[in-house]
């Protein structure tokens, strides 16, 4: 069940002929289409999740969605760190496409509609929020939006902070907050709806303040990164039921999913190094191994457009997100959209999208360039700007525990690594690197005109 692959404009084209019904009048039936709610919980590993694997308790709430609900179990980011990985979830383009490589001055292209802008254009109202300022209106995240609130506490790298809103002296917003927020949007609003919600609990494992959850997994390979999981999962699963209790919500389709991973300690070779490879394999942005790429995704529907207790084996990509919550929405996809809609997947009665045998990630994170290749057995990552404790072409089972040259199996399999350099190469060469967006250069006119061709500006 593919959304529609129609040409340019026609969403408004339909919209404005009344072949998409976008409210009712008196005695008219109410929409039938869903409310969409994605959740992006920021930094969170999919095997840190019970549902995933893990061992101990760390999130009930989202395992029991994911059991009423749809599991990918094995989804690949496309890249690690947050902002040319979310804006590939919100465009459903590569993170080169976008031009997103450094986090300065970077900043979503005007190019491509948004996963927002097209829900506007077919009807939805609206409302997003982010506690990462990773992706402010400044970076241009705010698009599509009729209501976007920015995370007020910012990063020191970014030219506009100033001592009284930097994260030095002040918290990022909770979940708590952020989610109250958006329900007082809702409540003076109509829909059907599009919410979008990005939280950071997880993101800043070292502000445990206030965590209900503190000192409950003294076990855990890192405690407060178990407990900043625990607290997220409570915090999604209270918005989840609260909005299920709101009138008009009966209704409602909702993606919880995260941007990227975290190194934490699973490559002490490349840990043990320098100062900055520690940083690097215990962090994110600098690697492309499963720690920092394997993500989450839950699909959880309140009607009955969705299958109970379904696990889908099949790699899949945060690519392919947008394509998959449009044509659940029953709205078209726009026929530039590089991901697939996954529903043929589940659905028996739709056809499977057509998905490639490769999956590429890359990351030019503070001055690093990685490129590598997901197969179906094996990984291919390359270094074009070297890393102590990694080589600069490696060979990695699947599976996790990639520790650098120290589990390099290049010369165990040289073919196994020559067959997924040429599919990286081929890929490279269908796809070059375009020029970034900077966040100082005004929306370009010819970027405007084919924002109005699609129906997404007016």
């Amino acid at each position: 069940m593919q959304g529609a692959r129609r040409r340019p404009g026609s969403v408004a084209r339909l919209l404005a002929s009344g072949a998409l019904a976008l409210c009712c009048g008196p005695g008219d039936a109410p929409d039938p289409r869903p409310n969409v709610v994605l959740i992006i919980i920021d930094t969170l590993r999919a095997d840190w999740l019970q549902s995933y694997g893990y061992p101990q308790p760390t999130s009930p709430e989202l395992d029991a969605l994911a059991a009423q609900g749809l599991r990918f179990e094995r989804a690949i980011a496309q890249s690690s760190w947050t902002r040319p990985s979310i804006g590939s979830v919100l465009t459903s383009q590569y993170p080169r496409t976008l031009g997103i490589y450094q986090e300065r001055e970077h900043r979503l292209p005007g190019s491509f509609p948004t996963l927002a802008e097209v829900l506007r254009a077919a009807g939805y109202t609206t409302l997003g929020a982010t506690a990462n300022p990773n992706i402010n209106s400044s970076f241009g995240f705010e698009r599509g939006f009729d209501h976007y609130s920015d995370s007020d506490v910012l990063f020191p790298f970014m030219p506009e902070i100033a001592r009284e809103n930097s994260i030095a002296s002040h918290p990022l917003q909770s979940a708590a907050d952020l989610f109250r927020s958006l329900l007082d949007e809702i409540a003076v609003r109509e829909g059907p709806f599009y919410i979008q919600a990005n939280i950071m609990e997880v993101h800043q494992t070292d502000d445990a303040a206030g965590n209900e959850f503190a000192g409950h997994f003294p076990r855990a390979a890192d405690p407060a990164y178990a407990e900043a999981v625990r607290l997220a999962s409570s915090q999604v699963g209270r918005f989840v039921a609260e909005l299920e209790k709101r009138p008009g919500f009966q209704n409602t389709l909702f993606a919880i999913v995260s941007d990227h991973g975290h190194g934490l300690h699973d490559h002490p070779s490349i840990a043990s190094r320098t100062r900055r490879s520690r940083q690097a394999a215990r962090g994110h942005g600098w690697l492309l191994y499963e720690s920092q790429v394997l993500v989450p995704i839950i699909l959880y529907s309140t009607g009955d457009d969705l299958p109970r207790g379904s696990v889908i084996r099949r790699p899949v990509r945060l690519l392919d997100l947008m394509p998959t919550l449009l044509d659940l929405a029953g709205v078209p996809v726009p026929p530039t959209l590089q991901g697939r809609s996954l529903v043929g997947l589940w659905d028996e009665t739709a056809a499977g999208p057509e998905l490639p045998r490769h999956f590429v990630v890359e990351t030019q994170f503070r001055g690093g360039d990685k490129v590598g290749v997901y197969g179906r057995n094996w990984k291919y990552f390359e270094y074009r700007r070297a890393l102590p404790g990694t080589a600069p072409r490696e060979l990695q089972a699947r599976g996790g525990g990639e520790d650098g040259a120290a589990s390099n199996q290049i010369e165990q399999h040289p073919q196994v690594a020559a067959n997924l350099a040429r599919v990286l190469a081929e890929w490279e060469a269908r796809h070059p690197r375009a020029r970034p967006t900077l966040r100082s250069e005004p929306l370009p006119e010819t970027e405007v005109k084919q924002l109005k061709s699609l129906g997404y500006l007016e």
